[in-house]
């Protein structure tokens, strides 16, 4: 199980096999623009952590907002 302690002082409780999952969730969400699933929970508990290992984690560096920005194609 999974505890990501919240900076409102709550926790979020996680099953172990969900980091894969919003991995996942995340990958998907890069450069989606407007077909962007929606975060997963798990995300979202990194980013509003008061633990500094979760806020330094690669689920928390991004606004979520830039994230899903659409990116250049530059194949061509």
């Amino acid at each position: 199980m999974l505890v990501i302690r919240q900076k409102d002082g709550t926790t979020r409780r996680f099953p172990a096999g969900e980091v894969k999952a919003a991995f996942v969730n995340l990958m998907e969400r890069h450069g989606a623009g407007d077909d962007a699933p929606p975060e997963h929970p798990l995300v979202d508990a990194a980013r509003n952590s008061s633990e500094p290992d979760w806020l330094g984690s690669f689920f928390a560096l991004e606004d979520p907002k830039k994230w899903v920005e659409p990116v250049e194609d530059l194949s061509g």
